[in-house]
């Protein structure tokens, strides 16, 4: 990632961007990643799918469980997206055990650029501007490139364990802000 050449920026998902972000779920999809909650909405009615994702930074029709959160895409040159970010404001016990404050993922043909320390920075910037204190970042233990930005974003390993509920083992890092 050579910052000099190109404008890289975090934003909040646009209407206008529509046939950047299919084409960016499109490319998980090749690679036999699965979507993200909601992305079928996006296939479906692109523009819904946005007004969504605001609601739910205002805590506005929330599935049962869900906590306000705030999604932004990493872009480059306004027109490419890199990876995208959740930001939830607050934990729930599920949250605690896996998930966290934020959950990010890069574009997997951008992948080892840089973009996931940028994202994680980014979006810990955000977290500071809403007044969030502290923040929990989770990852499984075998990603280590996960746990590497993690750490690099000032991430301190808190617990690695097994969660029955979701079956699997999850690291669980605190970054203070």
């Amino acid at each position: 990632m050579d910052s000099s050449e190109e404008k890289i920026t975090l934003i909040s998902p646009r209407p206008d961007m529509e046939e950047q972000y299919l084409a960016y779920c499109r490319a998980f999809q090749r690679m036999d990643e699965p979507l993200q909650f909601m992305d079928d909405v996006a296939f479906r009615d692109f523009a819904r799918f946005v007004l969504e994702l605001r609601d739910a930074e205002q805590g506005l029709n929330l599935p049962p469980g869900f906590v306000p959160y705030a999604t932004y895409w990493l872009v480059r040159d306004d027109r490419t997206i890199l990876g995208n970010s959740a930001l939830r404001f607050s934990l729930t016990p599920d949250l605690e055990d896996l998930g966290g404050h934020i959950g990010y993922r890069i574009h997997p043909f951008e992948r080892r650029r840089g973009y996931g320390k940028l994202i994680l920075k980014l979006t810990l910037e955000k977290a500071r501007e809403r007044g969030l204190e502290r923040v929990l970042v989770t990852c499984d233990p075998s990603n280590i490139g996960s746990a590497r930005i993690i750490q690099g974003n000032g991430g301190v390993l808190a617990s690695q364990t097994y969660s029955q509920k979701f079956a699997r083992e999850v690291s669980r890092y605190w970054i203070e802000l």
